[in-house]
């Protein structure tokens, strides 16, 4: 049963603040978001993950589940075309194109359609055959294709387009790119580290516990938290030192 008009609009809004909250984070593993605008986000995701042993040898891994493609449900399906919706300007004219290591996709919460979208607006030829026929026509996800039966977060489309496109796929989409966080100075590190704590608690307060998503992220969210907190002390001992001085 469709849900009424007014909870369509609010589902849609909420998105539109997770789509939000998302642009504004940084030191993810395998993606990067840039909020473009309301509706419209870019992620730009790696290609490889260069840190599975797949890509460094011939060696069949069948038995390393880490290199295996993850899922949020029971009923996640092949990437495919769905009809076509342009996105609010072709292909063609994008001008954010990333370097050839990573592909760049356009999410999009346009209010004319009322749900979300993925577009790849870079490396096309990474979806091919039934994946995408039309480079300006948008993926079809299993994610926001159960957008009308479940409580779809801008995390699930984001877990389904690392899926498809990071070689090979993830154990998780999700993951937290410690060693950058830690590159970074301890002001700039408390401000990230302390947003993708907030963004991981958002999560799992609406994902369903037992799900492949809601584990792999409670297990990221302990290390990031325990980093989170020494680099609040860290900055308190650096405070006291320059106090003392």
């Amino acid at each position: 049963m469709r849900s009424s008009r007014d909870e369509e609009t609010q589902r849609l809004h909420q998105f539109l603040s997770d789509l939000a909250l998302l642009g504004s984070l940084q030191g993810f593993r395998y993606f990067q978001p840039w909020l473009r605008g309301r509706e419209e986000i870019l992620l730009t995701v790696v290609n490889d993950d260069l840190s599975c042993p797949q890509l460094r040898s011939p060696v069949s891994l069948s038995s390393d589940t880490s290199c295996h493609l993850p899922t949020y449900s029971s009923d996640q399906s092949t990437p495919r075309t769905s009809a076509v919706l342009p996105p609010a300007s072709p292909c063609d004219r994008e001008i954010a194109i990333p370097e050839t290591h990573c592909t760049l996709f356009l999410l999009a919460a346009y209010a004319k359609y009322g749900r979300p979208y993925v577009w790849v607006r870079s490396n096309h030829q990474r979806f091919t055959g039934t994946e995408l026929s039309d480079k300006d026509s948008p993926l079809k996800l299993p994610s926001y294709s159960e957008w009308d039966t479940k409580d779809i977060g801008v995390w699930h489309i984001v877990w389904d387009i690392v899926s498809i496109c990071v070689f090979p796929p993830p154990r998780n989409p999700l993951a937290v790119d410690f060693a950058y966080l830690k590159s970074l100075p301890l002001s700039e590190r408390s401000l990230s580290s302390g947003a993708l704590v907030n963004f991981f608690h958002c999560l799992l307060l609406r994902e369903a516990r037992g799900t492949p998503l809601y584990t792999y992220v409670w297990e990221e969210l302990a290390d990031l938290t325990r980093l989170h907190a020494q680099t609040l002390q860290e900055l308190k001992d650096q405070d006291l030192i320059k106090n003392l001085s």
